[in-house]
C-alpha cells in the first residue's frame, strides 16, 4: 500500500493497516480508545452515562490496572452505554479491533441504511484526526534528534501533555526551530489547524514516550 492509498483509506481501515504493519503500542492504542469514548460520551445515545471514559487516561498515566478499574469502577453497572464505552478503554487484547468493532456495532444496531451510513461516516470523520495526530503517518516515520530536546522544548511539550493545552503547539514549534528542527512534517503537525489529543506523535517524540 503507498501513502496516497491509506491516506484515502476510512478510519477503521487506516487503523488496521497501522496495527498489523507498524506495531503501535498499547499506550497508543489506549489513548486513542479514550479519545473516541469521550466523543461517544456526546452523543445523545449515550446522554446517560456515567462517563467513564477518563478510566483509559487512568491506566495510561494515573498507575491504574485493569484489573482495579473493571473491580471497583465497573461492578454493579446495569446501563449498556457504560459497558460500551468501557470496554473501548479497558479491553485487554487488541484494542484498534475493538474501535473497529464498535463501528461495526452501528452498523447492525441502525435499522435505516441512509442514518447508518451518515452516522458511521460521522464516527469515522471524528477518529481519522487523531489517527493522524496520536499514530502518525506510517510511511513518514521521524527519529527525534536528542539536540530537539532543549530544556525549553520538553518543558513546553511537559505542559502540553499535563494540561491538555494543545492550542501551545505553535509555540512548541517555534521552540523546535530554534532547537535546530527543520522536519517540516513536524513543525506542520505543530502549526496544523487540527486536533490534539494526548499520545500526539510530536509531544511524545519530545517527552519520549510511546
Amino acid at each position: 500500500m503507498t501513502e496516497d492509498e491509506w491516506l484515502t483509506l476510512n478510519a477503521g481501515l487506516m487503523l488496521n493497516y497501522v496495527e498489523q504493519n507498524c506495531n503501535p503500542s498499547p499506550r497508543k492504542l489506549r489513548l486513542l480508545a479514550t479519545v473516541y469514548a469521550r466523543f461517544l460520551e456526546t452523543q445523545p445515545e449515550y446522554a446517560d452515562s456515567k462517563h467513564v471514559a477518563h478510566l483509559g487516561d487512568e491506566i495510561v498515566d494515573g498507575g491504574r490496572t485493569l484489573e482495579e478499574l473493571w473491580d471497583q469502577s465497573i461492578r454493579g453497572w446495569g446501563y449498556d452505554g457504560d459497558w460500551a464505552i468501557a470496554n473501548l478503554v479497558l479491553t485487554d487484547g487488541r484494542i484498534g479491533n475493538t474501535i473497529r468493532m464498535h463501528l461495526a456495532g452501528i452498523k447492525k444496531s441502525t435499522p435505516d441504511s441512509v442514518t447508518r451510513g451518515i452516522e458511521v461516516q460521522q464516527h469515522c470523520a471524528v477518529l481519522r484526526p487523531y489517527i493522524l495526530c496520536i499514530l502518525d503517518n506510517p510511511f513518514r516515520p521521524v527519529a527525534f534528534d536528542p539536540a530537539w530536546r532543549t530544556s525549553d522544548v520538553v518543558a513546553l511539550a511537559q505542559g502540553i501533555y499535563a494540561d491538555r493545552a494543545f492550542d501551545r503547539m505553535p509555540i512548541l514549534a517555534d521552540a523546535l526551530q530554534e532547537a535546530g528542527c527543520d522536519n517540516t512534517d513536524v513543525l506542520t503537525h505543530c502549526r496544523a489547524d487540527t486536533v490534539h489529543a494526548r499520545g500526539c506523535w510530536v509531544v511524545d517524540g519530545v517527552l519520549g514516550k510511546a
